[in-house]
């Protein structure tokens, strides 16, 4: 999927124009559509609706359209910093594009403060200061990175026993029910979670959370009949629409916690053994992680550290 017909896609979703876009990007109106074309065959479905007032999007298309901005938004920033061609490179770019090259070790950014602490103290029994690099990206992204041998270790939330690279589980969180304010269950019961969750919207984590994490989300909505939801992109808008009494959710117990290891203010969070799936906390070590020394002294290092803070079975 070439840059320029992603960026040929936006063009086009600004202009509402086919031919206005081919000339803000010096195209021509049959190279620009043939770039659609070519872009919906490659995602399997229609990003435009053709009419004679022009083009507009469909619900796929304005559902892929952020995506692609921060995708072509992404890439020029790291064009920036890597000072490509007739681009400036101030000092303070060359020196995060220059550094000479670190273990790379990864943190799911769902996991608390605790986990990242836990995830430096790893790193600084394998290699000193000046030699390692510690980056925040969905679990997804992560085991992405990992598989392709660019990062050396990383720890995340995980439901997949199967993965291409090394693993072990460090950890292991109970799923829990974050409710309004003054919202109890008379029961622990599937009945009882199913009454409560029918009196509100159910918050649904977008994209990368809602695709890593299909399985339980999926279990979920088929076990307590979920009809009604409210879709957000950001744990702190989740509380914010919890905390109003509008909504609820269900998340591990780390998260629920807070990024300090606290419950998050006001928010009640119900622990329903049996009635939930547990999710795993692992650390995983790709071949390059092995050939840079990081093995599992790392490993170790990460469960001492977290141990206590994280177990919730």
């Amino acid at each position: 999927m070439h840059l320029e017909i992603i960026e040929s896609f936006l063009a086009v979703a600004e202009h509402r124009s086919i031919s206005k876009a081919a000339a803000g990007l010096y195209t021509t109106q049959p190279a620009m559509s043939q770039r659609l074309r070519r872009l919906e065959k490659s995602l399997g479905f229609a990003l435009f609706e053709r009419s004679r007032n022009g083009v507009s999007l469909t619900r796929q298309g304005a559902y892929f359209l952020p995506y692609a901005a921060q995708l072509v938004r992404d890439l020029t920033n790291a064009s920036t910093v890597l000072g490509g061609p007739g681009l400036p490179s101030p000092r303070n770019f060359a020196e995060v594009a220059d550094h000479p090259p670190k273990i790379m070790f990864g943190v799911d950014d769902w996991l608390s403060g605790t986990a990242v602490h836990a995830v430096v103290s790893g790193a600084l029994r394998v290699c000193a200061l000046d030699e390692f690099q510690v980056t925040s990206r969905p679990a997804a992204t992560l085991i992405d990175l990992l598989e392709l041998n660019r990062l050396d270790a990383g720890l995340f939330y995980s439901t997949d026993t199967d993965l291409p690279f090394h693993t072990e589980t460090v950890g292991t969180e109970e799923l829990v029910l974050l409710h309004p304010p003054g919202t109890t269950l008379e029961e622990i019961s599937v009945p009882a979670v199913r009454e409560l969750l029918a009196r509100h919207r159910f918050v649904l984590f977008d994209n990368p959370v809602l695709t890593h994490h299909a399985r339980i989300t999926n279990a979920l909505i088929d076990t307590y009949e979920i009809t009604r939801f409210h879709v957000v992109d950001d744990f702190r808008t989740a509380q914010v629409l919890i905390g109003l009494g509008d909504c609820v959710t269900v998340l591990p117990a780390g998260v629920a916690r807070g990024q300090q290891g606290r419950p998050a203010p006001g928010l009640p969070s119900t622990r329903l053994p049996g009635l939930l799936p547990k999710v795993d906390v692992t650390a995983g070590i790709s071949a390059a992680g092995f050939e840079h020394g990081v093995g599992a002294g790392f490993i170790r290092s990460v469960d001492r550290a977290l141990s206590g803070e994280m177990d919730f079975g």
